[in-house]
């Protein structure tokens, strides 16, 4: 089947390199601002000196592969990508249970997650404390063109034929049927899973909603929402008007905060030269998006560190992850990307609302594409919950498994397999 155990193995040749150019770095001049307001033009100088210092006399990436090598079993197999892609080496986590009927659980991350996003999870899934819970098999890929995942020299490697890539992955693996979870563009790929799919993706469970109402299926919740962005009595609660208006504040060209998916969706070999030059100006572009995406989670230099270089040492370095907002057609109204989040299927869905995600859509809105089955709003996490917030994104995959199986009367005929009574 050619699936080979991997092991993160960085050249020395690799880390001296590196050292040299932090070491030869040229840091910009900073921004006197008022310290609540450091980061309003982006990634603060202090704060990049002080990682970029951390980084070059403290930070141990040895210890560090070591560790992720010693707590999540890797993989990769090649995988057919379709022209004019071909076959694609796909690198991913793959954690079985021992309990025989344990459900394949897919997990997929986004940008500028990796599969680390699945570390805190994968153990209370796999091997759950309460005898009473369900056990799940693991299986976490990196997308195509992140971190060890080969990416396509081709244009056209978006979330349809990623989509196609994993079912082809958890099919290989001996999994027939299964679940899916994930968020920002694990959201998507798993959405389009679920349109093409729908044999063998039972249920998508999503920490993002990326769903809206159309005038012809549901009139009535998009009147509502034009009542609440004007104001008007009739739309929905305050805090789901708010989050509209953040939505489609947005979706504004000058919007500050949306900035750097505008240049990755059009042009992102040109931001490439950059990022993959400069360790430096890679940090300052995910650290940015660490901080301020997640809700205070206190992220220490090594979990910065750490995420930084995965896509450093990457053998094609960032721009495959770049890359991927313009072939998914995110800058086109009538691209791939819209086709999947507005495209219905049968295929139900649990969600997680956390308050620091980047869209907060109403509730009702979730099921206008799939039939909603679970729902749970939370008061505290952001945008990498399953890094964030593990315990409480363990308890949804598990609660809106529960009644897809009961619902749908789901019997798992062994660790391999999942079979309908």
């Amino acid at each position: 089947m050619d699936i080979s155990p991997f092991t993160i193995s960085v050249s020395q040749d690799v880390l001296t390199d590196l050292k040299m150019r932090l070491g030869m770095a040229r840091i910009p001049v900073n921004v006197d601002l008022p310290s609540e307001d450091e980061w309003e033009y982006g990634t603060p100088t202090g704060r990049v000196k002080e990682l970029v210092d951390y980084w070059k006399t403290t930070f141990n990436w040895r210890k560090m592969e070591s560790t992720i090598n010693v707590t999540l079993p890797q993989f990769t197999t090649l995988i057919d990508a379709g022209p004019p892609h071909r076959e694609l080496k796909i690198h991913f986590v793959h954690k079985r249970s021992s309990n025989p009927t344990a459900i394949p659980l897919l997990f997929v991350h986004g940008w500028p997650g990796n599969f680390l996003e699945v570390s805190k999870i994968i153990d209370p899934l796999v091997n759950p404390t309460d005898p009473k819970d369900h056990s799940f098999h693991i299986v976490a890929p990196s997308l195509p063109g992140y971190v060890f995942s080969q990416g396509s020299r081709h244009p056209g490697l978006g979330l349809r034929t990623t989509a196609d890539m994993f079912d082809k992955l958890m099919k290989k693996l001996g999994y027939p049927r299964y679940i899916a979870q994930g968020g920002d563009w694990g959201a998507m790929i798993i959405k389009a899973m679920a349109l093409r799919h729908s044999d063998s993706c039972c249920g998508t469970h999503t920490n993002i909603v990326m769903a809206a109402p159309s005038f012809r299926r549901d009139p009535v919740k998009l009147i509502r929402a034009a009542l609440s962005l004007l104001g008007l009595p009739g739309g929905y609660s305050r805090e789901e008007a708010d989050g509209l208006k953040d939505a489609t504040r947005k979706q504004t060209p000058f919007d500050d905060s949306m900035g750097y998916m505008r240049i990755q969706s059009t042009k992102p070999q040109t931001l490439a030269y950059g990022l993959t030059d400069s360790p430096v100006g890679l940090l300052a572009w995910i650290y940015e998006k660490l901080h301020g995406w997640s809700d205070d989670y206190q992220w220490t230099p090594d979990e910065v560190l750490t995420w930084v270089m995965l896509y450093w040492i990457s053998d094609s370095g960032p721009v495959g992850s770049l890359r991927y907002y313009k072939e998914s057609q995110l800058a086109k109204a009538d691209g791939e990307f819209i086709e999947v989040i507005s495209s219905v299927c049968e295929v139900p869905i649990g969600v997680s609302a956390f308050p620091k995600e980047l869209y907060k859509f109403p509730a009702v809105w979730a099921g206008t594409a799939q039939p909603l089955k679970y729902y749970k709003p939370h008061s505290v996490g952001g945008h990498f919950a399953a890094y964030e917030q593990p315990n409480l994104l363990v308890e949804d995959i598990r609660r809106f498994t529960e009644i897809v199986i009961s619902e749908n009367d789901w019997v798992f005929g062994g660790s391999d397999k999942l079979e309908r009574r």
